[in-house]
């Protein structure tokens, strides 16, 4: 079984050659932003880092202008695929309100001291009918238990040498809104009129051998049903402005 980021390619590549119907997050991500989005629009990547959206994630959108906005400068200095950086927060977005027709983030929410906050001023820099898409870990799903049971001291050398990510790319969790009740309750507050929650399986968290990539399996196999698919490993959502 390969290591770090290869073997969470490998795990995923198979699943999914037993599992045809099944779509990876970070995909359904990339389509639920362009299903919300049309001609030139204005996206902006909050919590960008070192990556962030780019023309190839975004080609069901002709002419999309994106702007990248992130808290870290190391990040944001390394990232070479969006040419519009800010540095700055989410509690406190340096855009002036209705500047953006969506607002995309992935793996961000985990990280947020106050998700109330950063969701009021997603709202503030959106056009009315704008949209907020986002891509989460679920704080109900076993590998959110797992990370939560480990000292924060040890994220950063357990991601380096389990996932095969920087230490600088392992910023402490807090899961504040991580659950379809926080998700709700903060977008209503913040004034979102409606939002729509998937929860889309991965089995590559826990597959770092064959016996424990068969144990992956079958847990998303009972996650299938009907009743327990809330427990699934990630979060995505769409709420309107």
């Amino acid at each position: 079984m390969a290591h770090g980021f290869e073997r969470q390619v490998h795990a995923r590549e198979e699943y999914q050659r037993r599992n045809p119907s099944w779509v990876d997050s970070v995909s359904m991500y990339r389509s639920l932003i362009g299903k919300v989005s049309t001609q030139g629009a204005r996206i902006l990547d909050l919590g960008c880092g070192r990556n962030g959206l780019h023309g190839d994630d975004l080609s069901c959108v002709p002419g999309a202008v994106v702007s990248g906005v992130d808290p870290d400068p190391a990040a944001l200095a390394g990232n070479t695929v969006i040419s519009h950086r800010v540095m700055g927060s989410g509690e406190d977005l340096p855009f002036a309100s209705g500047t953006f027709d969506v607002v995309a983030s992935a793996w961000v929410l985990e990280h947020l001291d106050h998700p109330g906050l950063v969701f009021s001023e997603v709202h503030r820099v959106l056009a009315p009918g704008g949209h907020f898409v986002f891509l989460t870990p679920n704080a109900w799903n076993y590998n959110a238990w797992m990370i939560r049971a480990i000292p924060q001291r040890w994220h950063a050398g357990l991601t380096r040498r389990l996932y095969g990510r920087g230490e600088g790319d392992a910023y402490p969790v807090r899961y504040r809104a991580n659950s379809s009740a926080s998700l709700h309750r903060l977008l209503n507050a913040a004034g979102f009129k409606h939002a729509d929650l998937t929860y889309n399986g991965d089995p590559s968290y826990i597959a770092f051998n064959r016996p424990l990539l068969e144990a992956s399996f079958a847990i998303e196999r009972v996650l299938d049903a009907w009743r327990l698919r809330g427990a699934r490993v990630h979060i995505l959502g769409v709420a309107r402005a």
